[in-house]
């Protein structure tokens, strides 16, 4: 009888995984039902418990099918939203120990696991050690962009450390560059692309009357939530849907409550956006800083809504102005950017049009494939 051919084992290293909530999240969430669907390939994800939004429930450890998730308990309560600014701190809490558990993980898994895949520099750095402890390959994907100073010694560890990867997957054009630049070898650098459930995510015939412009992310200052309050003062026959939570909530509790165009909708899950997203006219997407991509924006068109958005970092990789407008990060200009697109029912019109097809084109299921990919 012939033996059963050993699957490819993998092994995902993500310090933040469902059912903590983000952009970084649900691609993790994506990932894995694409995994799931391989029949050679074994996933054994490592991760601690919700560290990033005020998520209690969670479970230690599951396994579905092909897949298997430990969840490691971390203190923190809202530490690490603390601690972001500095890099350096932000590192000490969540590597060290996350870097322990990973080796015992190794010590009794090694044999099972073909390649390491890591999600951000913190991880790859937890990665690049176990790779050459235990002799795997490891393959690394970027979510956003950092910003690095080469001659600074953050900049000469990151380039340490991502030069010993089997290969980098940026997310976008910008964050290769930049990588590049820092002095990675060009040769290990690809891309990739977020993708998204294009069956639940579709567009539905909105009811009711009037202007809806949408805001769906972290309510801290450099995602703009502050731009979008400023805003709502400024478009009071508009009506401002504002989804999420942060450290900026109360600033805009007190604007739902000063303003009758704004609703503060608090922290929503993935599955349950879509319902916001096919309400709105327009969604928001006012960063302050280089995003690496703005998975709301794929969100957002999938539903037939158009985008106005900063034009910075890689967010002109995930839209162009046939689905919206791109904008400086000033409050006037996108005031200038959303009059145009709330008062244009011809310019609102068409980008509503384009948005599903370039949905369809640029974001399907078909991008997870250079991933799985890159595992081989």
């Amino acid at each position: 009888m012939t033996e059963p051919t050993r699957k490819h084992g993998v092994l995902l290293l993500a310090f933040t995984f469902p059912p903590d909530v983000g952009g970084v999240e649900t691609h993790l969430t994506d990932l894995v039902r694409e995994v799931k669907k391989r029949a050679d390939v074994q996933l054994f994800v490592c991760s601690y418990k919700p560290i990033v939004t005020d998520v209690r429930e969670y479970r230690r450890r599951e396994t579905d099918g092909n897949v298997e998730i430990r969840r490691w308990w971390w203190f923190g309560g809202n530490l690490f939203r603390k601690l972001e600014p500095w890099p350096l701190l932000l590192f000490l809490y969540v590597t060290p120990y996350f870097l322990l558990r990973a080796f015992l993980f190794m010590l009794g898994h090694a044999r099972q696991i073909d390649v390491i895949h890591v999600h951000g520099l913190n991880m790859a750095f937890v990665g690049w050690l176990l790779g050459a402890i235990f002799g795997k390959r490891v393959v690394m994907q970027t979510h956003a962009l950092y910003s690095f100073n080469p001659s600074s010694l953050f900049g000469k560890v990151a380039r340490f450390t991502l030069s010993r990867m089997s290969k980098i997957l940026t997310l976008s054009t910008a964050s290769k560059q930049e990588l590049v630049a820092l002095g990675v070898p060009a040769t290990l650098v690809g891309d990739y692309r977020y993708w998204i459930d294009l069956d639940k995510f579709r567009p539905v015939e909105k009811a009711g009357e009037g202007i809806t412009v949408l805001f769906v992310g972290r309510l801290i200052d450099i995602k703009g939530a502050g731009v979008v309050c400023a805003l709502a003062e400024r478009f009071p026959e508009v009506k401002f849907v504002i989804v999420g939570d942060g450290p900026d909530r109360p600033r805009v509790e007190e604007a739902a409550r000063r303003l009758p165009n704004v609703q503060c909708a608090g922290l929503v899950r993935n599955t349950d956006l879509t319902a916001f997203y096919q309400s709105a006219d327009v969604t928001i997407v006012p960063s302050q800083y280089p995003e690496g991509f703005g998975r709301v924006i794929a969100e957002s068109l999938a539903c037939g809504v158009p985008v106005v958005a900063s034009n910075i970092g890689g967010i002109p990789d995930a839209m162009d102005e046939s689905v919206g407008m791109l904008s400086a990060l000033d409050v006037d200009s996108f005031a200038t950017a959303l009059r145009r697109m709330t008062e244009d029912k011809g310019l609102r019109e068409r980008c509503r049009r384009n948005a599903r097809p370039f949905a369809e084109r640029r974001f399907s299921a078909a991008n997870a494939e250079t991933i799985l990919g890159a595992y081989r």
